[in-house]
């Protein structure tokens, strides 16, 4: 009669634990996945101190890293559009932070940053201050979040931008969070 010893029953759990820390995944379930910005965004943009929130979606292709597109923010008196100008999106770097050191894979490919300009549409007629908004957004390939700043240049008498007199200065700056709609 073959009896499981005690030492026995002890080599049957300590190779099943192996087996189950062996069994390869990763706990963001990203494994493989490359940081693609490619998509529709929808979300929220907001001025420094949070008191106003406007929605926002952008349209996004993303090839290679070299980012184009359209932005549309409907409900803000500012611009209710604008096209991706200088779009870059990189990935985070291999073996950054949130990988296995027991593994070669990097399990972070799906995280990175997205920068763009904001080049408001219809251009503004004033040449002598464009209006451009620069975003700097971090997260993964489905949430991002980060700030803009820049200028909006309206007409000079309207000032609902802070657009009024021609000398530019820091007319904008706040909070955008977006979501792979």
């Amino acid at each position: 009669m073959n009896r499981l010893t005690p030492y026995k029953l002890l080599l049957v759990a300590l190779t099943c634990l192996i087996i189950q820390g062996c069994g390869g995944g990763t706990s963001s379930g990203t494994l493989l996945q490359r940081f693609d910005v490619s998509g529709r965004w929808t979300g929220t943009m907001s001025n420094v101190d949070g008191s106003r929130l406007i929605s926002l979606s952008m349209t996004l292709t993303d090839v290679g890293g070299a980012v184009t597109g359209i932005i549309v923010s409907p409900d803000y008196e500012c611009t209710t559009s604008g096209i991706v100008a200088d779009g870059k999106a990189t990935p985070t770097e291999t073996n950054e932070g949130g990988d296995s050191a027991l593994t070669f894979d990097n399990e972070m490919l799906n995280r990175g940053m997205l920068t763009f300009a904001w080049n408001p549409t219809p251009a503004e007629s004033n040449p002598a201050r464009v209006s451009q908004i620069q975003v700097a957004l971090t997260g993964t390939s489905t949430d991002l979040s980060g700030h803009y700043a820049g200028y909006w240049n309206l007409e000079d008498a309207d000032d609902r931008c802070g657009s009024s007199g021609i000398t530019p200065s820091l007319q904008t700056e706040g909070v955008m969070t977006l979501s792979r709609s």
